[in-house]
């Protein structure tokens, strides 16, 4: 049996949150559907981008 990806180590994951931590994102319209189209994530890889981003934009202040 193989371990599960961790959902954070992909790349897109890491690009989509830089992504939305620096503004990218419509903020009119839900994260998760913008973030599947645009970078092609699964769901749960939306959401971790976005905890992701929410880090990235607690350390910059």
């Amino acid at each position: 049996m193989t371990e599960p990806k961790a959902v954070t180590d992909s790349g897109d994951v890491q690009a989509a949150a830089q992504w939305l931590a620096t503004g990218g994102a419509d903020r009119t319209k839900a994260a998760v559907p913008q973030l599947r189209q645009r970078f092609g994530l699964t769901a749960a890889e939306a959401v971790a981008a976005i905890r992701e981003s929410n880090l990235i934009q607690a350390r910059a202040h």
